[in-house]
């Protein structure tokens, strides 16, 4: 079972590192922090099984902490420390539904026992999420059903105002509100030893349960789809990467296969569900055809390449990758001849000319994105109308025309630069600062431009290891570099790549080289 500690005082943290806690292989420490705010990030990275954190810290303290893993990661068991016997600090602790309160010094058998009662409490919910009485329980009232209709009928079919209205009544009838400042789809696909879309819906209700009524779900006949719902567009994201990495760490643990989690469009009217619905089925559809996203598990809009095998076939750019360097004058030519090229595909009239729709229409809205706006506060709502609905295709092929060119003088309006992909934009960010020692992923992710849960889903599938592995391979690989070719101390190199802790320094060398620093130079001194 993997183990996460937060504690600023060094002297605990070293203590309980070099304990006996982890020889036996039933634990593992995957990770320590000084306080929640640099933790929580990381937590999201390595989804421990147990955290344990002192209560007293700077920036975040326990508390705090535990209340922000408690409404993304339910599922996580938190151990809390404290120097402390004020049984406030105990009575806030146990109602943010933290099971253990211990007192320092605690000692090595002390937190054993803690341990493995927790290790026997994980090992038995595990049992009961295959237990179907649990799923059965919940649902029996029948408001579980009427809701799950209610919200399958404003995601899968179009609706009017009127409608919206009535459906958003309805639900306020049954205590849930549908207000809010952005929503975007998440859809939830896999196959399940036993059971379909009913069991997977049980699996991923706990992870809702802290979400503040800001995540609903309901069934369809492929899977889960969640409305993600919030404030701004950043916070919708935020909470979407978060709840996608959630219910893939849940789903897993359950023994799921063929995971995908895929993200739609953003919108700002609950009139535009059913949009950012059929955007996750896209990016769904798409991935399942595309053998480059089989190790991709989590999929937004913005990382996906929309072209089927028969465009890809042409060797075509993306339009989005033709019109990212285009200024609004260029535009006409280049997609007049985008529009040409795709003739030589082998793909009926109609369907080229629905892929172009849909192209056009994911490429406008990313262009504005990128540029920092949104997509239904800048492009004319009527173009977008005559596009997606049934109009003859010379207005539609027009209305799509303007959509792209709005969205490009937008750009041009806008000061941001563009250039390098988020991913690599980070990497460079992190080449230039990994020798700082606050250096957090909250900084990597503002360089790319980035909500902290998109970006450690994105980096972690795009690399192929999490942000926090790359940065300690980067400092390790100048340690390494250091140690062969200066004659500065182990103490100095750790503070030269980023590192406060010489103790950590060494510890973390060790575990990711097999031998101290002391041992790596000894066999690396130049012949």
């Amino acid at each position: 079972m993997k183990v996460f500690l937060v504690d600023d005082e060094i002297a605990t943290r070293e203590g309980i590192r070099n304990s006996s806690l982890w020889e036996g292989g039933e634990y593992s420490l995957v990770g320590e922090a000084p306080d929640g705010e640099i933790a929580l990030p990381m937590i999201y990275e390595e989804k421990p099984d147990i955290v344990i954190t002192d209560i007293r810290m700077p920036f975040m303290d326990g508390l705090a902490l535990s209340r922000a893993i408690k409404r993304s990661m339910p599922w996580i068991h938190i151990v809390i420390l404290s120097g402390y016997s004020d049984f406030i600090y105990a009575k806030q602790a146990i109602s943010l539904g933290v099971e253990e309160y211990l007192l320092k010094p605690v000692t090595a058998d002390e937190l054993r026992t803690v341990l493995d009662r927790i290790g026997d409490k994980i090992q038995e919910e595990n049992s009961l999420r295959t237990n179907a009485h649990v799923f059965q329980n919940r649902m029996a009232s029948g408001m579980r059903f009427v809701q799950d209709k209610l919200l399958q009928s404003i995601i899968n079919s179009p609706q009017s105002e009127e409608e919206v209205r009535k459906t958003t009544e309805q639900m306020e009838n049954l205590g849930i509100s549908l207000a809010a400042g952005c929503y975007t789809i998440a859809e939830v696909s896999c196959t399940l030893p036993e059971g379909g879309s009913e069991e997977c819906f049980r699996i991923l209700l706990q992870l809702t349960d802290g979400s503040g009524g800001m995540i609903l779900l309901c069934t369809f006949n492929g899977g889960v789809r969640a409305l993600v719902m919030g404030s701004s567009r950043e916070d919708v994201e935020e909470r979407a990467y978060t709840f996608a990495s959630a219910a893939l760490y849940t789903l897993e643990q359950s023994h799921a296969k063929n995971i995908l989690i895929t993200i739609g469009e953003m919108c700002t009217e609950l009139s535009g569900i059913y949009e950012s619905m059929r955007s996750a089925r896209h990016i769904r559809y798409m991935a399942q055809k595309r053998p480059e996203h089989e190790r991709m598990q989590i999929i937004g809009i913005q990382e996906i390449d929309d072209a089927p095998p028969a465009f890809q076939d042409l060797e075509i750019q993306p339009l989005y990758e033709q019109l990212r360097y285009a200024t609004a004058q260029e535009f006409p030519s280049v997609f007049q001849e985008y529009a040409y090229s795709l003739q030589g595909a082998e793909v009926n009239p109609e369907g080229t000319r629905e892929y172009l729709k849909m192209e056009g229409i994911m490429t406008a809205a990313r262009i504005v994105r990128e540029a920092g706006g949104e997509a239904g506060a800048v492009l004319d709502r009527q173009d977008y109308e005559t596009v997606i609905n049934q109009a003859p295709w010379e207005s539609t092929y027009n209305a799509l025309i303007s959509l792209l060119r709005q969205a490009l003088e937008y750009r041009e309006s806008t000061t941001q630069a563009y250039g390098n992909t988020a991913v690599i934009r980070a990497q460079q960010y992190l080449a230039h600062n990994f020798t700082d020692p606050n250096l957090m992923l909250q900084d990597a992710a503002k360089a790319a431009g980035m909500s902290n849960s998109r970006f450690s889903t994105v980096f972690s599938q795009e690399t192929g290891m999490s942000f926090t592995n790359y940065l300690t391979g980067l400092r390790i690989s100048k340690a390494k570099e250091l140690l062969r070719a200066t004659d500065m101390r182990s103490s100095q190199i750790c503070y030269a790549v980023g590192y406060n802790d010489r103790h950590y320094f060494s510890y973390i060398f060790k575990k990711n080289v097999g031998m101290t620093p002391s041992e790596y130079r000894n066999e690396n001194k130049p012949k």
